[in-house]
């Protein structure tokens, strides 16, 4: 098992493969079916349930609706499938035009670089596509859901490129809000059917940010996205939409993409139904209508998958042995996945809902317990990595050795690691707050998301080993529902999250931005901004600056360096997927994310 396991990760560039499960050839197809009804008995005739409906069945429910506020992959799955960006990215990682007619390049032209670096980049739009309500997309659009995306904080990254600072509320505190709007508005322009960015430095990563196939960067539609109340688009207003939380945010529950399928309803922590868009600028979709289960259970899931009553279910592989080989399923296994989860610890945990009397002791924790590196370093060595993959996992997953996947470019393979060490645990948390832990010993509340045993088991194994280091050493666990553990991420409350990074593109900048930059998720969810802006912030803008090989994976290499040194989370696993599906389903392909499926291409036969 060991081996082959191996052997996966070896080839692990196979998941850029797209494999997609057809019966046969058309003529095949046609041959088998005239055959069967000239032959087969009426009796023995398969029964197709919901023929013009696929059901997906999913632990995660939505937090939100609004692509600027998706965090997870439960929203950004549904907006891949409502929504089209600028340049599509297929399994094989080639990029391809979708709502941009062409891919920018220096030779034709749509690409130039002037002094200092300057860097234009002209993206021409395709004409006669619609969004869901009719209207007719316009470059008009385009720069707004850019503009808004950075204007509301969630574009940071495109904010760092075109402003020079990792996020619009600074520039506004930097410039006032004039002047910034200025800045910002004459970034993004529009010239005729074309929208043309203009950016402060080349930005390596650019072309593969916005070749998302919607997840994240997909285009709305102005007038409508005003109309529900969103920004209006001037600098006038502009400041009350700055940094604006989703619960004030009127798109929150509303969707209105150009993808195949649009939003027909959502019933929050239950289901969400989506319908097939006829007037989509590629064709309409083969399947009618998508339901989006969420079954807390996956015990229940399997039961519905083996009535037939869901089409699909992502399982982990204990849970996929109880259906492989059951008459009428498909498993689908070790799917090599771009998906790292990590244990990420706060450094500046806010409110005191997990922290007790936030004063050491057998009734509570600081706030800034996990500011203390020992603290850090102690949990690192606390955990048991390989007891996880093997007992909980059985073998379905491998040890990171960094925020770089396994398997992409620049990836160190040498990168130190922590490993389950007690005595070395034990050492760092004697050290930690001037020997005060290990004195006063502390109590956290951690929760864990609902329905999911692996993060339920995982915070278990810390909890066992840090209970063995030091009897005073407490952790109590608790569960929260998937949106409401998103919340908490979001609301900074939360002692230790377990998340993950998912690369949308193999260029570094993806992973270690979304790890280290000041400006971006975890630096900012996390409480560490202030360490990212001095010691990361310089290296991952330079990372994004560069088109050099060599110094991309130099720069790449000592950002990893520093992550482990300075113990930022715990690199858990690395994924190995695991789905299953009713063996009616056609058209599933396999993607870097098995669980992310391409609604377009299913049917049922």
């Amino acid at each position: 098992m060991k081996n082959r396991r191996q052997k996966i990760f070896i080839f692990f560039s196979l998941m850029t493969l797209s494999i997609v499960f057809l019966v046969d050839c058309q003529a095949t197809q046609n041959k088998e079916t005239s055959n069967q009804e000239q032959t087969t008995p009426l009796s023995t005739i398969r029964k197709i349930k919901n023929p013009e409906t696929f059901i997906e069945a999913t632990r995660n429910s939505i937090e939100t609706l609004d692509l600027h506020f998706m965090s997870s992959t439960a929203t950004t799955c549904i907006a891949y499938n409502v929504y089209d960006a600028l340049l599509s990215n297929s399994a094989k990682n080639e990029i391809a035009p979708s709502l941009a007619t062409k891919i920018p390049t220096i030779d034709n032209q749509l690409i130039s670089i002037g002094k200092e670096g300057k860097t234009i980049i002209t993206f021409p739009i395709r004409k006669g596509v619609r969004f869901h309500n009719a209207a007719v997309l316009m470059p008009e659009d385009v720069k707004y859901t850019f503009t808004r995306g950075i204007v509301v904080g969630s574009l940071s990254n495109l904010c760092q490129a075109l402003t020079g600072e990792g996020s619009f509320k600074h520039l506004i505190d930097k410039l006032g809000v004039m002047e910034a709007y200025k800045i910002l508005d004459s970034a993004i322009v529009v010239n005729d059917q074309a929208v043309i960015f203009r950016l402060n430095a080349p930005f390596s990563p650019f072309l593969d940010i916005v070749a998302d196939n919607g997840s994240q960067y997909g285009i709305l539609n102005k007038k409508w996205c005003i109309a529900q109340g969103a920004w209006p688009g001037t600098a006038e207003t502009i400041k009350e939409f700055v940094s604006i939380t989703d619960e004030k945010n009127t798109l929150h529950d509303k969707m209105m993409g150009t993808g195949p399928f649009k939003l027909e309803s959502w019933q929050q922590g239950e289901r969400l139904t989506l319908q097939r868009f006829d007037g989509y600028w590629q064709g309409p979709a083969k399947i009618a209508r998508v339901i989006r289960q969420i079954v807390f259970d996956n015990t229940v899931s399997i039961q519905q998958l083996q009535r037939g009553d869901i089409d699909f279910v992502c399982l982990t592989l204990p849970e996929l042995q109880q259906v492989d080989g059951y008459e009428g399923i498909k498993a689908v296994k070790d799917i090599p996945s771009s998906q790292l989860i990590k244990m990420n610890f706060n450094f500046d945990m806010q409110g005191d809902r997990y922290l007790g009397s936030k004063i050491l002791g057998d009734k509570g924790t600081p706030p800034d317990f996990f500011g203390d590196i020992d603290v850090r370093k102690g949990f690192c060595y606390a955990f048991g990595y390989e007891t996880f993959i093997k007992d909980v996992l059985l073998g379905g997953g491998q040890k990171p050795y960094g925020p770089v996947l396994i398997g992409y470019p620049t990836a160190n393979l040498d990168n130190p690691q922590y490993t389950l060490d007690l005595a070395k645990a034990a050492n760092h948390l004697r050290k930690a707050f001037g020997g005060k832990v290990w004195e006063k010993g502390f109590k956290l509340v951690i929760p864990y998301s609902a329905g999911s045993t692996h993060r339920q088991r995982a915070l278990e194994i810390l909890q066992a080993n840090l209970k063995k280091v030091n009897p005073k050493f407490q952790l109590e666990l608790t569960s929260l529902p998937w949106a409401a553990y998103v919340g908490a991420i979001g609301d900074k409350v939360m002692p230790i999250s377990i998340f993950g990074i998912l690369p949308q593109y193999r260029h570094p900048y993806c992973s270690l931005s979304y790890h280290m930059h000041s400006a971006d998720f975890y630096a900012d969810k996390q409480g560490y901004s202030n360490l990212a802006k001095k010691k990361y912030d310089p290296l991952v803008e330079r990372l994004a600056r560069t088109f050099d090989k060599e110094k991309l994976t130099a720069l790449s290499h000592k950002l990893q360096r520093l992550s482990y040194e300075d113990a930022l989370s715990i690199f858990h696993y690395q994924v190995i997927g695991q789905v299953a599906m009713r063996d009616w389903i056609q058209g599933y392909s396999i993607k870097p994310f098995p669980f992310l499926v391409d609604y377009y291409q299913i049917y049922k036969k």
